[in-house]
């Protein structure tokens, strides 16, 4: 070989590691990671007195503009496609819809009703994505619904129908974005995210004024920002390269049974006995169905997996 023929070799060999070519397993914990950051959320809203969309709009801002420092030069405006304002879309009424159905239900009717995402995800993706469902896919999702609602069996309340109805409309809206952007994989997903982050930003931001936090709500809403949603959502796009659409719901559905794990620790509160049951099933159920998943595409060609 030429020593030019050498040269251009190096220059354009692929690298080692990708993340489309991450393993499957990698990818499930870099799910179950984003999950332990989200569930940061609720012990950090409570540090904070202000508006809840303004909140959202702050918290929108800070992400987006993580994201955007995670991913340099991968932003560029004039390459957007359809499906980035799809999918950023998706995003922002998921925000706008969750935080409304908070002031108007009960927290856990919210949490609860929003983990339906995975029922709209079985439904449309064989249709959206070509993702087959399997009836063991419907199982688990029972199973792991089910956990969710023991997990939460002592605080829903049948009030609030509106909010209700507008936690049942923010799951449509997360298994939305979650099939978006896995039609996105291959086209940069992560500015889909942006995208989805400035919308939140613009459509609170005329809830912006007094009383404005204090240092501590300030603090709470950097680390919201930055960590909380910033950075697993940099991780969750790194994820769904690897991952089904159902994958990125189902997984994530870890959430709300982590959130206690947080109020444990800074407030010494310890979850009651139809909580820890509803954890550990759900949980449980989440990590059987993903090891099947993953041994189930053992030894698929790396096409079929992609």
């Amino acid at each position: 070989m030429s020593r030019l023929t050498r040269a251009n070799s190096t220059k354009y060999a692929a690298p080692k590691t990708q993340p489309g070519n991450m393993a499957k397993k990698t990818a499930l914990f870099l799910l179950v990671l984003t999950a332990f950051l989200w569930s940061s959320s609720g012990i950090l809203i409570k540090n904070i007195t202000w508006n809840p969309m303004a909140l959202a709009s702050a918290r929108g801002l800070l992400a987006g503009l993580t994201i955007w420092f995670l991913n340099p030069g991968v932003f560029k405006p004039r390459s957007l496609q359809k499906m980035h304002f799809y999918a950023g879309g998706c995003l922002a009424l998921l925000s706008v819809c969750f935080i409304s159905s908070m002031q108007l239900t009960a927290v856990a009717n919210t949490v609860v009703l929003q983990f339906t995402a995975p029922i709209w995800v079985a439904i449309f993706a064989p249709l959206f994505l070509k993702e087959r469902t399997s009836l063991k896919d419907f199982v688990f999702i029972a199973i792991i619904f089910g956990g969710i609602i023991l997990f939460f069996v002592d605080k829903i309340s049948p009030t609030g129908f509106w909010g209700n109805i507008l936690a049942i409309v923010s799951g449509f809206f997360f298994a939305s974005m979650a099939m978006c952007l896995r039609r996105l994989k291959d086209d940069s997903p992560v500015n889909a995210m942006i995208v989805g982050n400035l919308l939140c930003f613009a459509m609170g931001l005329g809830f912006w004024g007094p009383p404005w936090p204090d240092l501590v709500g300030i603090a709470c809403i950097l680390l919201l920002g930055f960590i909380q949603l910033g950075l697993s959502y940099h991780i969750y796009c790194l994820a769904l390269l690897r991952v089904s659409s159902l994958e990125l719901v189902m997984v994530t559905m870890l959430e709300p049974v982590l959130s206690p794990l947080w109020v444990f620790l800074f407030m010494n509160e310890v979850p009651g006995p139809f909580a820890l049951m509803g954890g550990f099933i759900v949980i449980l159920a989440v990590t059987v169905w993903s090891l099947l998943k993953a041994k189930e595409e053992t030894g698929l060609p790396a096409k079929a997996l992609r």
